[in-house]
């Protein structure tokens, strides 16, 4: 099991999301808004989660609550 401290490294966060599965998603926790990489990867510094949403093959699939504010991405294949 993964120690609730536990931040993923960039390179770990993209690794990950180049599979088919797995999706970046915003969420709030105790300090705030968190990104995480679901299922089965981890909390996301909100630096390498910025450089992530910046790629050009990242793209917003889902809008979460409020139309317009995306909490969901994907790599593009």
């Amino acid at each position: 099991m993964k120690a609730r401290n536990h931040v993923l490294r960039f390179r770990q966060a993209i690794d990950l999301l180049h599979r088919a599965d797995t999706r970046l998603m915003l969420m709030h926790g105790h300090d705030g808004d968190e990104f995480y990489i679901l299922p089965r990867g981890g909390r996301v510094d909100a630096r390498d989660a910025q450089k992530i949403l910046e790629r050009p093959d990242v793209r917003s699939f889902d809008d979460g609550l409020f139309p317009g504010h995306s909490q969901q991405w994907r790599i593009c294949r």
